[in-house]
């Protein structure tokens, strides 16, 4: 049996900008919750992310998002205590980012690990099929 696919109706936020490659700092792009433990968590960058200094701060805010949620109770009650080892933050970005958002991704890796998560950086597979 497969987990079930739950689209929640998303309140809007005055930082929303859908726009933007990061529409919204808000919410949760992706959650799986594992039965083991733990959540693999995915942020989707679906167009590509600029280096302006804007774009940069909203996708560091989007990774401390992520992190504020591993550390709440609700996550916690429904996914145990998180670590490196069974929480994972993916990014998933369009392939012709700019070089510093991939450079600022690589530098937050050590940042995601002391907040008791793994951040996994993959590109956004733009085949049609």
């Amino acid at each position: 049996m497969s987990a079930p696919i739950i689209k929640h109706d998303v309140p809007k936020h005055p930082d929303d900008d859908p726009d933007h490659p990061i529409p919204s700092l808000a919410v949760l792009d992706v959650a799986a919750i594992l039965k083991s433990g733990g959540a693999d968590l995915t942020i989707v960058i679906a167009s590509p992310l600029a280096a302006d200094e804007r774009s940069l701060t909203r996708l560091l805010d989007k990774i401390q998002g992520y992190l504020g949620h591993i550390q709440s109770p609700e996550f916690q009650q429904e996914a145990g205590a998180p670590n490196p080892g069974n929480t994972t933050i993916k990014v998933l970005i369009h392939p012709d980012s700019s070089s510093e958002a991939f450079d600022l991704l690589e530098r937050s890796k050590d940042w995601v690990l002391v907040n008791q998560a793994t951040l996994k950086i993959e590109l956004l597979d733009l085949a049609v099929h």
